[in-house]
């Protein structure tokens, strides 16, 4: 059985709202896409270039906490 308490919507970003999100312009997101291997892939909506992207908030967030772990690492003591 799913525990509904901690449940959140799924909610999709699109790219501009990432870019906020994360503090970034486009075209660093551009850039971030093609350099990091670990940060989320957009959902495209139809097939043509100009097709809009969404991202899932979960995968950005997740993505967030991961890369301030690595500039920030928690103390071993």
């Amino acid at each position: 059985m799913t525990d509904t308490s901690t449940h959140q919507p799924l909610r999709f970003l699109r790219t501009r709202e990432v870019c906020e999100k994360i503090g970034r312009s486009r075209s660093s997101l551009e850039k971030l896409l093609v350099k990091d291997s670990n940060f989320p892939r957009p959902i495209k909506d139809g097939i043509g270039r100009a097709s809009t992207n969404y991202w899932y908030e979960h995968e950005v967030e997740a993505w967030m906490s991961q890369w301030a772990t690595q500039l920030r690492p928690a103390d071993d003591a």
